[in-house]
């Protein structure tokens, strides 16, 4: 389970490991392990004079072992597709086998698909995933999705999160969901808005392809943070709700529910009627300006720049201002 070549380790989220048992119960593809085979000569690379060494894997193993040993819960946010009316969101394997045995016996009689890999060359084992997530990017999202480094995993899962799977309206045909998400966690790692236009997405994404250990284990961080706050986000809208019809604002809606959960039940509501006002707002500015509100206004317009640092951070305060309002009534 530790070979020398082995670049990732305990970076998984709870959520994450918790989406892969979801993806075991819903029958969703599950990517194949691949394992250094050893089997059949005395490879360099076997020091620990083992038959077999996990190249990619160990996280979906070690995840599928802490849930067999009550380490590790569904998310609270899980669906069965076959049958929503079943309610496991939070279970432990122990509950799940208690109550529903036949969904439990899914996880138990689970097959993974290995693939065995025969090679002395670790440069070879380093590039086999590259390759595999490689292709020919069109587009930002796409360009980014086949760069070297942890950064593109991070944001590949972020994207599984029933946020981006169920809630969001705008298109997802060109990846458009793992813009976003790339946005959410360059924020996050940061701790606070930034630029968030492609070149400095691709940065982000660059920067994290030469990290050092440490410097990973930041990373890391930041994306668990990002896959909690969505929790809270999943939780205040509906499924393809109209107010995530564009990606534009929804940096702005993540931030201030992040340092505002408390406000997750009254989100919703006061969006709507937010938007509302800001559009009943613009349109006044045109027949008579001098009765409009200045700060819609301005919130409106900066929504027209999405990705800048300062459109950022003044559309989020003036959301709080206005939230902050409304929860007082």
């Amino acid at each position: 389970m530790t070979p020398t070549y082995q670049r990732r380790s305990d970076l998984w989220s709870n959520w994450k490991r918790a989406h892969l048992i979801d993806s075991v119960l819903n029958d969703f593809d599950i990517p194949k392990f691949y394992f250094a085979d050893f089997t059949g000569s005395r490879s360099s690379l076997n020091k620990k004079r083992k038959p077999y060494a996990i190249i990619d894997g160990k996280q979906r193993f070690e995840t599928i072992f802490a849930f067999f040993s009550g380490k590790l819960f569904l998310n609270s946010t899980f669906e069965l597709k076959a049958d929503q009316k079943v309610k496991i969101g939070g279970m432990s394997y122990t509950q799940l086998k208690a109550k529903y045995p036949l969904l439990a016996s899914k996880v138990e009689e689970y097959e993974p698909v290995v693939m065995s890999v025969v090679t002395d060359d670790k440069a070879m084992i380093m590039q086999m995933f590259v390759r595999l997530n490689s292709g020919e990017p069109v587009n930002s999202a796409e360009r980014r999705n086949a760069m070297p480094g942890p950064v593109p995993t991070m944001i590949r899962e972020l994207t599984r999160h029933p946020f981006f799977e169920s809630k969001i309206r705008f298109s997802t045909k060109r990846m458009q969901e793992f813009n976003l998400a790339a946005k959410l966690l360059l924020i996050e790692f940061k701790d606070g808005f930034v630029d968030t236009k492609a070149r400095d997405l691709n940065a982000f994404v660059l920067e994290g392809a030469n990290a050092t250990a440490a410097k990973l284990k930041t990373y890391s961080k930041a994306e668990a943070r990002v896959q909690e706050n969505l929790e809270t986000l999943a939780l205040a809208f509906n499924p393809k709700d109209k107010l995530l019809a564009s990606q534009g604002h929804i940096p702005v809606y993540y931030w201030v529910l992040r340092g505002f959960p408390k406000y997750r039940n009254k989100f919703r509501p006061f969006l709507e009627k937010f938007t509302d006002q800001v559009l009943k707002n613009l349109r006044l500015s045109r027949t008579d300006p001098d009765k409009a509100d200045n700060e819609l206004l301005t919130y409106y317009t900066q929504g027209r720049t999405t990705n800048d640092q300062g459109s950022l951070n003044n559309r989020y305060e003036i959301l709080v201002r206005h939230l902050k309002r409304y929860a007082k009534k």
